[in-house]
């Protein structure tokens, strides 16, 4: 059943390659190429045309200081202090994360503290060392969840290309090209190519504004996420369709409480939108009896069990699965929260890296626009960054290398 979904979105792919193929051959006019029919791309110059320099025009009518303010202060915030993007989806009341910037700064000291102490590196973890991992599919994620990660990250990066592009045709910067694909709704991707030397001659202001651009979409994107998921718990009919989590392992068949298939929507009439909430709402009830709403979506109905609380105890197996004893299932969380949970996750992932202050990123380029207002010579500008962003990429390899001989990638 978990990759029924997988299959509505291959057909839904080839429903899409064949209504681009009737009106190519009615001979309208689609600004995009079939390949194989499984690969499509937008035209350079038709996204330019097409996509990009409307965006601009509709950009226009905001005012420009409006967009720079925006931008660059939440680039800025982003890079020095905090991703401003809330933990809710994790069921975390925290509001946003700290920059790279500071969590690199801050494992660097914490790497040292556990070889002077001889610090396990769970104790490491506990004191605040935060670890990186690739995404790397049967390894540090199932194949099944990669598939959440290509779309999203996909997503994240084809709408932060557009978003560089968009602001850079407000402000009237030329634009030499730019390109999107995708490949079965799957995979995603694209870039902008922006005239660099036009770029330079504008303003400080207008500099860090398209530089800015990208990482201020990525944000947008993760409150999207956000949103979607609280808006389809508003209705409990929605939240039956879409969220909860499912019963994927019953380890005593005869409990008939529990059957593979059977979705948890609520816990004591407390919607459960995935696994974390699920744990969190366990985790406050300390003994006596829950009430669980289990929907049946064999039978299109709804059951209510009591059992107990007492002694649970929950461990997480990857990101979207848990493991509850004594009642010995494993439950999953449900396919919409997970493509909710990836997009907000990577595109929160794409804020903290971009915002970085390293080549090539954008936070690097927007280091080096202001840098040039203390160092206007552009090869010592230059040597000086090369200079910073060796030391900040050499933080990022000494957290991963930490992170993977440790074995700490285990528990992200």
């Amino acid at each position: 059943m978990q990759y029924f979904g997988l299959l509505i979105v291959v057909l839904a792919w080839f429903v899409l390659v064949g209504i681009i193929y009737i009106l190519k051959l009615l001979r309208v006019k689609v600004p995009v190429r079939v390949y194989y029919g499984v690969f499509i791309m937008l035209r350079d110059e038709e996204l330019v045309k097409n996509v990009i320099a409307p965006l601009g025009d509709l950009l226009r009518k905001i005012p420009g200081w409006l967009i720079i303010v925006l931008t660059v202060g939440l680039f800025a915030t982003s890079m020095f202090v905090i991703v401003p993007i809330p933990l809710v989806i994790m069921n975390i009341n925290v509001w946003g994360l700290p920059s790279m910037l500071y969590l690199m700064a801050r494992n660097l000291v914490l790497m040292i503290v556990a070889m002077m102490h001889r610090l396990s590196p769970i104790e490491t973890v506990e004191r605040g060392f935060t670890p990186l991992a690739p995404l790397i599919p049967g390894v540090t994620i199932s194949l099944y969840t990669f598939i959440y990660v290509i779309v999203a990250i996909g997503l994240g990066v084809l709408l932060h290309e557009l978003a560089h592009g968009a602001v850079s045709s407000r402000f009237g910067v030329r634009i030499k090209s730019g390109g999107a694909f995708a490949l079965l709704f799957l995979a995603f991707g694209g870039f902008v190519e922006i005239d660099e030397e036009e770029l330079r001659k504008r303003s400080l202001l207008v500099r860090l504004a398209v530089y800015s651009s990208g990482v201020f979409m990525n944000i947008i994107l993760a409150y999207i996420a956000i949103a979607l998921v609280e808006l389809v718990l508003l209705s409990p009919q929605l939240t039956q369709d879409l969220l909860g989590t499912t019963i994927i392992y019953v380890a005593n068949s005869t409990d008939a409480a529990f059957k593979t298939g059977y979705v948890i929507t609520a816990v004591n009439g407390h919607p459960v939108a995935s696994v974390y909430s699920l744990i969190s709402t366990l985790s406050s009830i300390n003994s006596g009896n829950v009430t669980l709403t289990l929907y049946d979506p064999t039978n299109n109905a709804l059951l209510y069990e009591t059992l107990s609380a007492n002694n649970l105890t929950m461990a997480l197996l990857g990101y979207s699965a848990l493991y509850i004893s004594p009642w010995n299932i494993v439950v999953e969380s449900r396919s919409f929260y997970n493509l909710m949970f990836w997009i907000y996750t990577l595109n929160l992932t794409l804020a903290l890296l971009n915002a970085f202050p390293a080549y090539p990123l954008d936070g690097g380029q927007f280091l080096d626009s202001l840098l040039s207002k203390v160092i206007p010579e552009q090869t010592l500008r230059s040597r000086v960054m090369i200079v910073i962003s060796v030391v900040l990429w050499s933080l990022i390899g000494l957290t991963l290398y930490y992170t993977l001989m440790t074995g700490l990638y285990r528990l992200i």
